[in-house]
């Protein structure tokens, strides 16, 4: 049998290495402005907790501030680590979720800004 008909272990043909990636390859480009998006309103609440803790709050009201405000690197980090899980796996159907779950990731806090009503004041 000659060389070409060999087909190694765990190998693939690129075109078919592209294919399969492609679900995490939408779902990163598509995050993209989500997760910008995202990491603008955190930079807004921490704005915005920087004078609340000027006037001076409660110790709840400062931990829900805080959290807030750092919802947009806990959206990367998730983003990111999605992607990279998604990449680790070799079916098509838990590509597709883990491509559904960094959409989810990055897009988090601008739905919930969205269905909350904060874009009324932006």
């Amino acid at each position: 049998m000659s060389e070409e008909f060999v087909e190694y272990a765990g190998r693939s043909e690129p075109k078919e290495r592209w294919l399969k990636a492609l679900p995490l390859i939408i779902a990163g480009v598509l995050g993209v402005p989500l997760l910008c998006a995202a990491i603008w309103f955190s930079w807004q609440i921490a704005q915005t907790t920087k004078y609340l803790f000027d006037l001076g709050t409660s110790g709840s009201e400062a931990a829900g501030m805080v959290l807030l405000s750092l919802s947009g690197a806990f959206c990367l980090i998730f983003y990111l680590a999605f992607l990279f899980i998604g990449t680790r796996r070799r079916t098509w159907k838990w590509r597709i979720w883990w491509a559904a779950a960094t959409l989810l990731a990055a897009g988090a806090l601008p739905l919930w800004w969205l269905f909350s009503g904060f874009f009324a004041d932006v």
